[in-house]
């Protein structure tokens, strides 16, 4: 494919001895995995498929205005012959375990270096935690991903995380919480609204954000029961200390309801929309 032909040049934003640094850190993985890039991105080939990483803006509200919070990162899946993938791992269940551990990390850094290289680092990246990998794995990348922040110059505090727990998995998601808040980093609990467990999760967990299942705002737009439901709810959540986000807004419906619900993130095609003149 066209868009993965390595370049000798790099972009304004891309640092040649971090480069250099992930490519060694990579080297000493038990399996294969490449790291290349050209003038606009870094990316990586692993068990032949192209990686990348993609990015949106969540947002806050200044009076009417929304300001950039944080980015948010994407994985994207790509094969060899221009197909896509859905980025949810499903690619990845059947690999063993040294192959999916080296795959995690290979992922840190490739949404590590190109947020360093594309977007306004003075801004938070949040990274998103699949359960269905994450967390059988994920507590063995913390300090791999800690000694890969201070090679880059990173502090903890710039990078976040947004956990998708469920209710097999809580256990294993505190101890996971507990272990990133060692580090430094706020730590979010994602899909809130998709379980019947989802509060009894929330007091367990005791996030620093919650971010709302976007099928459950869908269904809010859709049903008066649903919504009144969610604008009770969510107002008292906020009132005990929990930042709450909204994403996928894509409506000015949607937009409203999120402001009602005394919402702290923003995102969707309708925020970043209106994020695009600054």
């Amino acid at each position: 494919m066209k868009r993965f032909k390595q370049s000798k040049g790099f972009s304004a934003g891309f640092n040649p001895q971090q480069l250099s640094a992930c490519r060694q850190l990579l080297a000493d993985l038990p399996c294969p995995a490449q790291l290349h890039w050209n003038e606009r991105e870094v990316f990586a080939c692993f068990d032949g498929w192209w990686l990348t990483s993609e990015f949106f803006p969540v947002a806050s509200f200044c009076d009417t205005a929304p300001q950039r919070a944080h980015y948010a990162a994407r994985l994207r899946i790509h094969g060899r012959f221009g197909q896509n993938l859905p980025a949810d791992w499903l690619f990845a269940l059947n690999y063993g375990e040294s192959k999916t551990v080296s795959l995690l990390k290979l992922i840190r850094v490739l949404h590590l270096l190109n947020h360093l290289g594309r977007n306004d680092v003075a801004l938070p990246l949040r990274i998103d935690l699949d359960p269905r990998i994450c967390h059988a794995f994920s507590d063995r990348i913390i300090d791999f991903t800690t000694a890969l922040l201070a090679q880059l110059g990173l502090a903890s505090r710039q990078v976040m995380f947004l956990l998708f727990i469920n209710q097999p998995t809580v256990e294993l998601g505190v101890a996971l919480v507990r272990r990133y808040r060692e580090q430094g980093h706020l730590v979010g609990l994602g899909g809130f609204g998709d379980s019947g467990h989802d509060l009894s999760r929330l007091w367990r967990l005791e996030p620093d954000f919650v971010c709302l299942s976007p099928r459950f705002m869908r269904r809010a737009v859709m049903y008066p029961q649903v919504r009144d439901q969610l604008l009770a709810l969510m107002p008292q959540l906020v009132q005990q200390g929990f930042a709450l986000g909204v994403e996928e807004i894509v409506c000015d419906n949607m937009l409203a309801m999120a402001q009602q619900m005394q919402a702290r993130y923003y995102a969707g095609q309708l925020v970043s929309q209106r994020l695009a003149p600054a």
